[in-house]
C-alpha cells in the first residue's frame, strides 16, 4: 500500500527539519510528503526546499484543515497519513502504518502521541494535560467505537484511505485549526467506518512554551469545543468536571501543589473559550 504524506505547516522552522528528517530516516518510505505552506513569515519553506522531492503547496486558507485538503486533492496514495511541523515520528512509523492497513480492514488508524523531550516547564506541562488527561494514549490495540475527545484521531500521528477521506469530504473547514480532526474522527464513525488504535505506530510532539501559548491554545480549545456541541450534540451543555477541577485547583493555590496556578490559568481560559464559542456558534457549553 503506498503512502503519502501530509502535512499542514505555518512558521515551523524550529522543528521542520527534524521533522523531515525523521520521515526520511524510516525503515520504509513514503511515496511521497506533501507540504502545505499557510505563508511562513520564517525559514520553513527555505528549509523544506533542501530536501529533494517533496512537494510544497500552497495554503491560502492558512488553517490546518484547509492545508490537509489541499494535500488530500493532491495526494496519489492509497493511504494518507498526517503528521505536524512540530513532531518526530519513530524510524518504523510508515512500515508499522502499512501493516495495520495490510493486515486488517480497516478505514483509519490512530497513532500513539508521546511528548518530544523538553526541558521547557511549560511544555512539559501541557503535553502532560492534552496527552495524558484530555487524551489518552494506552499501550493497547483496539477497535474505536466511541465518539470522544479522548480517543479521536489526531492528526498529528494518524491515517485514513484515501477514499474513506472522499467519502467523507475531507476535513471541514469551519473548525479551522482546532478539533477539524476530532470532527472528522466523529463523523467517520457516523459513517460506519471501521477506525482502530495501533500504538506502534509512534509520534513525538512538541506542544505549547509560553504561557501565552497555553493562553492561545486553551482558548481556542474552548472554542472548539462548543463547535463539536454544536456539531454533534446538544444545544445545552454543562460539564460539572471542569469547575471541580478548577476549584481542586484553587484550593492547590494555597497548598502549594505542583502546577496548580498553570492548571488554573489554562482552565480559565479554556472555560472563557467555551463561553465566547457558545456565543459564537449559539449553543449554551458551561
Amino acid at each position: 500500500m503506498d503512502i503519502s504524506v501530509v502535512m499542514p505547516v505555518l512558521n515551523e522552522e524550529k522543528y521542520i527539519r527534524d521533522c523531515l528528517h525523521s520521515i526520511l530516516d524510516n525503515t520504509v518510505l513514503p511515496k511521497e510528503i506533501i507540504v502545505c505552506d499557510g505563508g511562513s513569515v520564517d525559514r520553513t519553506v527555505e528549509i523544506v526546499k533542501e530536501f529533494p522531492n517533496i512537494i510544497i503547496l500552497d495554503n491560502v486558507h492558512k488553517t490546518a484543515a484547509s492545508g490537509r485538503n489541499i494535500g488530500i486533492e493532491h495526494a496519489s496514495g492509497e493511504i494518507i497519513a498526517f503528521t505536524d511541523g512540530d513532531c518526530y515520528v519513530d524510524n518504523t512509523w510508515i512500515e508499522q502504518i502499512q501493516q495495520c492497513f495490510s493486515s486488517k480492514d480497516i478505514d483509519g488508524l490512530r497513532g500513539k502521541i508521546t511528548p518530544a523531550e523538553s526541558g521547557n516547564r511549560y511544555e512539559i506541562f501541557w503535553n502532560n494535560v492534552a496527552l495524558n488527561v484530555v487524551m489518552t494514549f494506552d499501550n493497547v490495540p483496539r477497535r474505536i467505537m466511541s465518539k470522544s475527545v479522548k480517543e479521536c484521531l489526531v492528526t498529528a500521528n494518524c491515517a485514513y484511505k484515501r477514499e474513506a477521506l472522499l467519502k467523507l469530504n475531507g476535513f471541514d473547514i469551519w473548525f479551522g485549526n482546532n478539533a477539524e480532526d476530532t470532527d472528522l474522527s466523529w463523523r467517520a464513525l457516523g459513517s460506519q467506518l471501521f477506525l482502530y488504535y495501533q500504538p506502534s505506530v509512534k509520534v513525538y510532539a512538541h506542544g505549547a512554551t509560553t504561557l501565552r501559548s497555553i493562553r492561545q491554545k486553551s482558548f481556542r480549545n474552548g472554542v472548539s469545543s462548543s463547535k463539536l456541541q454544536k456539531r454533534h450534540g446538544k444545544r445545552i451543555n454543562f460539564d460539572v468536571n471542569l469547575y471541580k477541577m478548577l476549584i481542586r485547583n484553587f484550593i492547590g493555590l494555597f497548598m502549594r501543589t505542583p502546577d496548580a496556578g498553570l492548571n488554573l490559568f489554562g482552565l480559565t481560559w479554556h472555560l472563557l473559550g467555551k463561553y465566547y464559542g457558545s456565543i459564537k456558534v449559539w449553543v449554551i457549553n458551561l
